[in-house]
């Protein structure tokens, strides 16, 4: 369970990105599933939106409806641990 503080969406700006974002989203969708988005080489680091702002993880998330798709980023600032 997570407590989210930001979202944005996540916009095509011509229809090629539009191609690549409507696929992640319908592959996100379909497995009924978030992908962690991360910083760094590795993409291990949690991003920073702007300049010596707050540090976030942030969860990708896809909903499609017909040629309609929506794709939000989804952030949060608590500490990610593994159940026991």
């Amino acid at each position: 369970m997570f407590m989210f503080k930001k979202s944005y969406q996540v916009q095509h700006v011509n229809g090629l990105t539009y191609d690549f974002l409507f696929d992640m989203a319908k592959k996100l969708a379909e497995a009924d599933s978030m992908m962690l988005v991360g910083g760094g080489q590795k993409g291990t680091d949690p991003i920073v939106m702007a300049n010596g702002g707050t540090p976030y993880r942030a969860f990708l998330e896809g909903r499609v409806d017909g040629d309609r798709y929506a794709l939000i980023l989804r952030l949060t600032n608590m500490e990610l641990k593994s159940i026991e």
